[in-house]
């Protein structure tokens, strides 16, 4: 057998080994990333780590942590809060009509990626981060921020012009992104600008007594009701504290 012979039989072995070792690489769940705002993201984990996590699906909120890497997730589909990991890294992992948007945790835990509808919800509507129908999902480009919910685009924090008229750049657990403002512009006639958290507000309809303009009782505070099938419309009661 020649030398040329050997030396190609050798490198036609060896040829597979790195395209075996990248493969390898591929299939282990990743390191945990970091979202545009500092938060960490859960990443996706295989079977077995996630048999050895004794934390796994299982019930979780505060007092009852989950493990790292995992997520204490409110999931509004099934109304049960459970510690999970990523369940996508991209859009090409989730079904036709849906996209890999990151959802955020309990206290200080990391995000966690899930697959959801691409809805009808638009720019400063509220939302559901974990819809299951198109009605409390955003539109395309869009993502559900904030403490309460708001279909919103992401913004560079303290960048001048980040986010269009009647919207601020806001910090929120997800990430900066655009919510509502309606305290300048004002609203229209038989609407009212309602405030909500994080500086966030919207005009509205008011179905009750407007208790954030005329105060309640002592011993009462304001409730407001917001019911997504009526965009425009919230529900306010003095409630007991």
């Amino acid at each position: 057998m020649s030398r040329k012979t050997v030396l190609v039989g050798l490198a036609g072995g060896l040829l597979p080994i790195p395209l075996i070792l990248l493969m390898a690489g591929a299939l282990r769940p990743t390191s945990p990333e970091t979202a545009p705002g500092g938060r960490r993201i859960s990443p996706v984990l295989d079977t077995e780590m996630r048999t050895k996590l004794s934390t796994y699906r299982r019930s979780c909120g505060p007092g009852r942590p989950c493990e790292a890497p995992l997520g204490c997730v409110w999931d509004t589909r099934i109304f049960t809060q459970y510690c999970t990991d990523s369940q996508c890294l991209t859009d090409l992992q989730c079904p036709q009509g849906q996209v890999c948007r990151p959802v955020a945790t309990e206290g200080e835990g990391p995000l966690v990626r899930f697959c959801v509808p691409i809805g009808r919800r638009q720019e400063g509507e509220r939302c559901l981060a974990l819809a299951k129908n198109l009605e409390a999902a955003c539109a395309a480009g869009l993502l559900c921020g904030g403490k309460e919910g708001w279909c919103a685009r992401p913004c560079q924090s303290g960048a001048t012009d980040a986010c269009p008229v009647g919207f601020f750049c806001a910090e929120t657990a997800l990430e900066p992104v655009c919510l509502p403002s309606c305290e300048r512009q004002g609203c229209p006639a038989g609407q009212h600008c309602i405030r909500y958290e994080e500086s966030a507000s919207a005009c509205a309809e008011v179905q009750g007594d407007n208790c954030q303009s005329t105060p309640c009782p002592e011993g009462l505070r304001c409730q407001v009701e917001y019911e997504r099938a009526r965009p425009g419309q919230v529900r306010m009661n003095c409630v007991a504290r």
